[in-house]
């Protein structure tokens, strides 16, 4: 048996369903553990229900026997003495390693951001994914503010989402593995690249701080004066902040708007890797930035249609 556990936010839930997926594609015994990954981590909770996922959860008795955790007092002792024999296994690295897909009787942390962990199986991943099932969702349970309105401007010209994030990016946890990479610099690069090959587009901007994002884009507008070039002009004016409103499940509803967007220009997170994944649109161009964190090699992260741009100036 294979267990997999559950841990962090949509886009990392849902690199661990598709290795779910995969894994089970190949006839092992897989279940899902989604207790023990959210025990210590108040602001993250089970993200996948509105795909309509479904798996099998392991017995209580078999984690115990999975994690080596009987508090029996033969056990306790033994473990004293002896230490744990945990029949676990621990993404130590952001490499993809094949030899997962062979392993048995296991118990498997970590986020796997990798297609290569659910390529032979990425119709089945599309499939489960699939966001018009986020769209009755956010419909039917929590309905955003001016939903309609912004999937029609989305899905009627060449559009490009532009993901922008800050919150947790910001705390000093987050800046060392965050931090200095889709910078200012990045995002003109990104945004400039793109208006040159599709010169008509717009851009909107989502992003977990909008607040900061109308302070920043003000106060660019207002230092441009008179002696802005036509280019950074025709930039400023294609710009549009998406707002929901906060009152919906904003979460859900600007994945859905993202995924649609006939292009899209990547912050170094799992939510917008995953948006561009499953944009449909077969001339998309997808833009990320040449980091993905700092201090590890992530290579693996980057698909065949992803293209790098640089995160700081030369």
């Amino acid at each position: 048996m294979i267990i997999i556990q559950l841990s962090g936010g949509l886009g990392n839930q849902m690199f661990q369903y598709a290795l779910y997926l995969q894994l089970k594609s190949l006839g092992k015994e897989v279940k899902i553990d989604d207790v023990a990954g959210f025990a210590e981590d108040e602001k993250r909770d089970f993200a996948l229900s509105p795909f309509g996922v479904r798996y099998e959860r392991p017995t209580r008795r078999e984690l115990i026997a999975m994690l080596d955790s009987s508090m029996f007092l033969w056990s306790r002792v033994r473990r004293k003495l002896f230490g744990r024999k945990k029949k676990s296994y621990f993404e130590e690295d952001k490499r993809y390693h094949p030899e997962i897909m062979t392993w048995d009787d296991v118990y498997l942390e970590g986020y796997w951001q990798t297609e290569k962990y659910f390529a032979a199986s990425a119709d089945l991943v599309r499939q489960t994914y699939d966001t018009d099932k986020l769209l009755k969702y956010v419909a039917a349970n929590r309905p955003a503010e001016g939903m309609g309105e912004y999937l029609a401007r989305i899905e009627g010209r060449e559009s490009v989402s532009v993901h922008i994030r800050r919150g947790d990016y910001l705390l000093p946890a987050g800046q060392a593995l965050y931090g200095g990479i889709c910078t200012e610099t990045y995002y003109k690069e990104a945004m400039r690249r793109m208006k040159r090959e599709r010169p008509g587009c717009r851009f909107y901007l989502f992003t977990n701080d909008k607040t900061w994002i109308r302070e920043q884009l003000a106060q660019k507008e207002a230092a441009m004066g008179e002696t802005a070039g036509t280019d950074d002009r025709e930039l400023a004016r294609s710009i549009e902040i998406v707002d929901l409103g906060g009152a919906g499940d904003d979460d859900y509803a600007e994945f859905v708007l993202m995924s649609r967007c006939r292009h899209n220009i990547l912050a170094n997170s799992s939510f917008s890797w995953w948006a561009s994944y499953l944009n449909p649109h077969g001339d998309k161009i997808v833009l990320a930035p040449d980091r993905w964190l700092n201090g590890w090699d992530c290579e693996d992260i980057y698909r065949a249609d992803m293209l790098r741009v640089r995160t700081k100036q030369a």
